[in-house]
């Protein structure tokens, strides 16, 4: 088996700064990436140090853009959202201040064309349970969902 190889400081900070020409990278996801390739703990330090420093790594913005591209691209629900973020090593101050653009949207809004294009019209209890549980995954309350559903129901037996 092949032993990986030391990266020197530079080698770490150009490794670093490759990482992030693809996309933008949390501070645990880089130093995670760069851990991984073979950099040593004080050179990572020093590349994290250099990124910050021309901004090239924010974690408050990440966090922002990252939930608004999850809940708008992906529709993912504000549970799953704050799930995502602390996988990728954010902290909780800078999720409180990412979930604070959405506190004044009224998730059901959102939802409710969602669940009417999963069920189809279909109201038969094993649809409805398996598109409870397809939002309930994406992070939406049961509440909401829920209620979501029977307006649909409603709206479909008029």
């Amino acid at each position: 088996m092949k032993e990986k190889k030391t990266l020197t400081t530079e080698e770490t900070r150009e490794k670093a700064l490759k990482y992030l020409e693809y996309r933008a990278h949390s501070e645990k996801e880089l130093s995670d990436k760069l851990r991984r390739a073979g950099a040593r703990a004080e050179d990572i330090e020093s590349a994290l140090e250099f990124v910050q420093r021309y901004n090239f790594v924010n974690d408050a913005d990440y966090a922002r853009r990252l939930a608004r591209d999850l809940k708008k691209l992906k529709k993912y629900g504000s549970y799953r959202i704050r799930q995502e973020l602390k996988f990728k090593g954010i902290s909780e101050e800078y999720i409180s201040e990412a979930m604070a653009q959405f506190e004044e949207e009224d998730e059901t809004d959102a939802l409710l064309p969602l669940v009417e294009k999963r069920l189809r019209g279909n109201f038969e209890q094993k649809n409805i349970d398996r598109v409870i549980r397809y939002f309930a995954y994406r992070g939406y309350r049961f509440e909401d969902i829920k209620r979501c559903v029977d307006i649909a129901k409603d709206e479909g037996e008029i």
